[in-house]
């Protein structure tokens, strides 16, 4: 037995993979929902105690998105290596380091490095941590809990907006950055020694029988992930802010980012599950209509019941729609995943990037967030519509169209031979 373990033999306890899972989904609570988006609940703290206007707000939020796009090609262009978990605990403690900095100065050129930094080790860990846990779950046998993986980034969400404000009452809102990396920092006990330390290599697939890219339909896949990272950004950045500065609605800032952590932890894997059954396609337009609903519902009812209820479907989905985005760009180019992923999050990388500027410019007109929120919703919707048009132009054939999400490249109905009447690839 000893034996079969060395080699990696799947034959091992479910301990194995659920530890790793555990550390997986801790690691993404560390450095996105604290390093990556903890920047929500503290902005409207630091606007209250800094001269930080919504315009140099809006250039912090896009500074850590560079990062994150920065990060992410960076490792699509450089070789994994055999155990890549050195250069994961690196990116770690350099994700910890940037939280607690921000807490430790108070010039806007740092601020702007932290969050560049802070960015680009959030990408890099999410991106190796997810190689990690995959790959484990997937020689265990247990792929289909893969997109549970992803409930990492709202449970850290969640954690934030439990512990925001009460390390504001204790010192602040340097107190909230200290504090949260110091959590940060707790927590990353787990993600160090439970995560697999090595990545065994992986054949490469025979290409014979996999289908051809669908280049047609991508096109307009990689427009819609565009549009979903430019909308959804702005009210993940500006929602607690946004509340704060309405009187009728001040005191639910906090309580609205814990409803998205919340509705995100479970939203990968109850997003997948429909994308299963009902279609990947079809699953990822009705999220991007649900998540533009969310974005504007605040504006179309007025009020606590609007604000909170658009929490929730922001937050059900925004997390969903990447795990879909993912997995149809995986079946839409099953011979080119690498690049087929990374073109997309950068296509995503970039709109993320431009969103918070603009709605920055826009707050530092003298115009309100209800501007900035209509022109995301819009934006999300404008993704659907891509999508709708590209379905309609590229029809999807029966081996390739909108199948369950594989578990492994060998098994998945995206890689079976076309059939002779299938339609041609576009």
């Amino acid at each position: 037995m000893g034996q079969e373990r060395e080699r990696g033999s799947p034959v091992t306890s479910h301990a194995s993979w659920r530890l790793s899972l555990a550390a997986g989904i801790t690691l993404l609570a560390i450095v996105m929902g604290i390093g990556r988006f903890a920047y929500t609940p503290l902005l409207p703290l630091m606007q209250a105690d800094q001269p930080l206007s919504d315009l140099l707000a809006g250039w912090l939020a896009s500074a850590n998105y560079l990062g994150y796009l920065l990060g992410a090609l960076w490792l699509a262009c450089t070789r994994p290596g055999n155990n890549p978990l050195p250069r994961l605990r690196r990116q770690l403690l350099l994700n910890l380091a940037c939280v607690a900095a921000m807490g430790l100065t108070s010039a806007p050129w740092l601020w702007l490095l932290w969050r560049l930094l802070a960015g680009w080790s959030s990408a890099a860990a999410f991106v190796l941590a997810s190689g990690l846990v995959l790959e484990e779950l997937g020689r265990r046998g247990q792929a289909a809990g893969s997109g549970w993986l992803y409930s990492g980034v709202g449970l850290g969400i969640a954690l934030s907006a439990l512990a925001v404000p009460w390390l504001d009452g204790l010192a602040g809102w340097r107190g909230g950055w200290l504090g949260l990396a110091a959590l940060g920092g707790l927590l990353a006990l787990l993600p160090w020694f439970g995560l697999p330390g090595t990545s065994a290599p992986v054949p490469a697939a025979s290409m014979a029988g996999q289908p051809p890219v669908r280049r047609g339909l991508l096109r307009w896949l990689l427009l819609a992930y565009f549009c979903e990272g430019l909308g959804y950004i702005i009210t993940g950045t500006f929602m607690v802010a946004m509340l704060h500065q309405q009187p009728a609605l001040a005191g639910l800032g906090h309580l609205s980012w814990l409803l998205v952590g919340l509705a995100a932890i479970p939203s990968c894997g109850l997003w997948l599950w429909l994308g299963n059954r009902l279609g990947l396609l079809g699953t990822l337009i009705a999220a991007h209509l649900t998540q533009a609903l969310g974005i504007v519902l605040p504006l179309l009812w007025p009020g606590p019941a609007g604000a909170l209820l658009g929490a929730l479907l922001f937050g059900g989905t925004f997390m969903g729609i990447t795990a879909l985005a993912l997995s149809l760009g995986r079946r839409l180019a099953p011979s080119r995943v690498q690049a087929t992923l990374a073109g997309l999050t950068a296509a995503f990388g970039l709109g993320q990037i431009i969103g918070p500027v603009l709605a920055g410019l826009s707050l530092s007109r003298q115009y309100n967030y209800d501007q900035a929120l209509l022109g995301g919703g819009l934006v999300v919707l404008l993704g659907a519509l891509a999508l709708l048009w590209g379905r309609y132009r590229h029809p999807l054939s029966t081996t390739q169209g909108e199948p369950s999400c594989p578990t492994s490249i060998s098994s998945s109905p995206g890689n079976r031979t076309p059939s002779p009447g299938s339609r041609r690839p576009n």
